[in-house]
């Protein structure tokens, strides 16, 4: 029986990248070996590389004077791979809104000074609006995680913040659009909206490119020159984000995905304040996540059958992180209307009973 994946990642792939993946694991094209097997070197997979990078800069609408890097790692490993490119001279703080940004922070402090700014979900709005970030200084950078997967708290209006900014996207990028005024550097690991582990994008832009002395893993103005071949890199991830990004754009690009992303997230959201005598959302509706949709039962009986009822009408991946607890529904670019509306109907059915 079909599953349905609603879990935080790695996420859904559709029904369309699946086929061609499988197809291409046999054979990729005519050259008689398998996706698995093809060369870095390649003409074949320089292609790839190519008509990848040209994706996103056609869906993210990437300026020029910006690179693209696609690396190993994950995003966790920026945390190292940032701080040490980061000129010590300029001033770096850390706005944090949830435990990646947290754990970011921590690694950051490990390599160099930066600040730091702790905003509860409640605060996030006024923050965005100037009358409270008037009274923290204006640093050269500051580091964001836009969308908490743990917490779900999303910043979407992060045009507002007038440092250059550097963003973990990790479980957002391609849900909305944005300008690219105010960002130095952003980063995504590819596992939620882009496709599987393994291959983590990163855009940067030219001036936080300078020369340093590290070690070559962990020197941008190298990997840069080396335009992501400086060693062997994840070929398979990298594939399987190109063809994320062909479906993405014959879907309708970023803006079919924003507005998929504000109408689905909406109806779940407007599903449990209707059954707020069960259930509470933790976080005030202009930081709510559209992608990571979290509530708690406020009666822990009804959440371990909600769990155990939702896993035997298929539907997986929705436990809460093991450190809030709780429910986390995840509404990455691939869950489609057929999905949704199963979801829904599960969870109007679960309700009514109680």
């Amino acid at each position: 029986m079909k599953k349905y994946n609603f879990s935080p990642g790695p996420a859904n792939l559709s029904d369309s990248v699946l086929e061609l993946t499988k197809n291409n694991i046999l054979e990729y094209k005519d050259t008689g070996i398998s996706i698995l097997e093809i060369s870095h070197r390649s003409e074949e997979f320089q292609l790839i590389l190519h008509q990848t990078k040209e994706n996103l800069s056609k869906l993210l609408h990437i300026p020029k004077n910006y690179h693209i890097l696609l690396l190993q790692g994950g995003a966790t490993f920026h945390n190292t791979f940032i701080a040490n490119n980061i000129e010590h001279q300029k001033s770096l703080t850390n706005l944090i809104t949830g435990s990646w940004g947290q754990n970011t922070y921590e690694d950051f402090l490990k390599i160099r000074n930066t600040n730091k700014i702790l905003l509860k979900n409640e605060q996030i709005e006024e923050f965005l609006d100037n009358q409270l970030l008037k009274a923290h200084k204006v640093s050269d950078y500051m580091h964001i995680t836009s969308n908490e997967t743990i917490e779900g708290i999303q910043i979407r209006d992060f045009n507002k913040i007038q440092s250059n900014l550097i963003i973990d996207g990790s479980s957002d990028i391609g849900s909305y659009q944005f300008e690219w005024d105010n960002v130095a550097y952003l980063y995504a690991g590819a596992q939620k909206n882009l496709g599987i582990p393994g291959v983590t994008l990163s855009i940067i832009r030219d001036d936080f490119i300078k020369q340093n002395n590290n070690s070559v893993y962990l020197n941008l103005k190298k990997l840069v020159e080396k335009d992501s071949l400086l060693n062997t890199p994840p070929t398979f991830s990298i594939y399987i984000l190109k063809l994320v990004t062909d479906w993405m754009i014959k879907e309708g690009g970023v803006s079919y995905f924003e507005k998929q992303s504000i109408e689905y997230s909406n109806l779940v959201y407007s599903l449990l304040e209707r059954y707020d005598k069960y259930v509470s959302i933790p976080v005030e509706s202009y930081s709510r996540s559209r992608m990571n949709i979290v509530f708690n039962f406020k009666n822990e009986d009804y959440e371990n059958l909600f769990i155990k009822e939702s896993l035997s009408n298929n539907i997986l991946g929705i436990k809460g992180h093991r450190n809030v607890g709780g429910i986390r529904i995840s509404l990455y670019n691939s869950v489609d209307e057929h999905m949704l509306k199963f979801l829904l109907e599960f969870m109007e059915s679960f309700f009514k009973k109680l």
